[in-house]
């Protein structure tokens, strides 16, 4: 019964972090779902939650089941603070959200009397509007409404109200090799979460800053902010990931970074008119797939030799990794890196909190 009651929750968890909450359609009980995750997160009302969440995941299980009747001495009824300790209280505290520390949300006097979740129930559940609410959840979803939807919005509400509100105190490595710093930051951006393609861009980002103070050729040049993942190099007028400008004001160097792309000719090819126009002196074209077919070899070089002979841009490519590495053996302390990294983490709402939880987990 635990299996099954996990996987339910994990497979509908995932499908809420693929959502946006303000992409799902029709959910009848809006209204009420996001009245309920409000008070959770902001007046810290923790019992509430678990015991919505095991009566979704009751009803989803047992559609038969009265989940109003919410204690096994009640007539026709199910044991709901078992099935909470036993599931849903260990979900929540795996996946940072808050969580009864008694391991159950009936473990209140808001929730523990034997009389069923309907709209006379007499237990204190405050304010009147959250009590309200959830009786409105429970007897709404026992008159038929879909648990499963029910249950997803209120996972992607879960989640978007989690990455906005709270981070967690990410670990500082110190005094760490540089061989062991390239491959914590290799496994965090291994992470199988989908928005693990901005880590790299990232970890470049603050050898770039690392950089900026220690290597004379960046004396009089401007780092420029990093610019949110998800915008186009066409409309933020860009040309990398990564853009250095000099002291007038003109784009030098750039960094475009690639998540699991394989470097050929044809990717060079297609740079090649992106370049032209861009007055740059250096592209760097950098990949987590370091490994390059050798029959690619010899095209890169003409093109790149081409461009350089056109255009007066050096084309650099290589390994993502290979690079850091490199970077890192010009710093004079290493641990510069990693406190930048970790900065970044910490203060780009872009980065979700899962991502920043895994990080605690791979250097712990």
């Amino acid at each position: 019964m635990q299996d099954i009651e996990k996987e339910t929750l994990l497979s509908i968890f995932n499908d809420a972090s693929a959502l946006n909450a303000q992409d799902m359609g029709d959910v009848p009980l809006k209204k009420e779902i996001l009245l309920i995750v409000k008070d959770y997160f902001e007046k810290n009302h923790k019992s509430v939650i678990p015991v919505i969440i095991t009566s979704l995941l009751k009803k989803i299980l047992s559609p038969d089941q009265d989940i109003r009747y919410h204690q096994e001495s009640m007539s026709g009824g199910y044991s709901g603070r078992t099935m909470d300790t036993r599931s849903v209280t260990p979900f929540l505290r795996e996946h940072g959200f808050p969580y009864m520390q008694s391991g159950s949300g009936w473990l209140t006097r808001s929730f523990e009397q034997a009389r069923p979740y309907t709209h006379d129930y007499a237990g204190r559940i405050t304010p009147k509007i959250v009590k309200n609410a959830f009786l409105t959840i429970m007897d709404v979803t026992q008159s038929g409404v879909d648990p499963r939807n029910s249950l997803m919005y209120l996972f992607s509400l879960l989640i978007d109200y989690r990455e906005k509100t709270q981070s967690p105190n990410l670990a500082l490595p110190t005094g760490q090799r540089i061989e062991e710093i390239v491959r914590l930051i290799e496994r965090h951006w291994k992470s199988n979460h989908s928005q693990r393609s901005q880590l790299p861009v990232i970890a470049l980002y603050a050898v770039y800053r690392c950089l900026m103070g220690e290597v004379c050729k960046y004396k009089n040049w401007t780092l420029l902010d990093l610019e949110s993942h998800t915008s186009a190099d066409s409309k933020t007028s860009r040309w990398g990931d990564i853009d250095i400008t000099d002291n007038l004001g003109r784009t030098v160097e750039s960094v475009e970074v690639k998540y699991g792309t394989e470097i050929t000719h044809a990717l060079i090819k297609k740079l090649q008119d992106k370049i032209a126009t861009s007055g740059l002196q250096t592209f760097y074209v950098l990949s987590t797939n370091e490994k390059i077919r050798p029959q690619e070899l010899s095209p890169i070089t003409e093109t790149i030799i081409e461009i350089r002979r056109k255009y007066g841009c050096q084309v650099i490519i290589n390994g993502v990794a290979s690079t850091i590495r490199y970077y890192l053996r010009l710093l004079k302390n290493p641990d510069v890196f990693v406190r930048e990294y970790v900065h970044l983490l910490e203060s780009n709402s872009d980065i979700p909190y899962t991502l920043k939880k895994e990080w605690n987990e791979i250097v712990g």
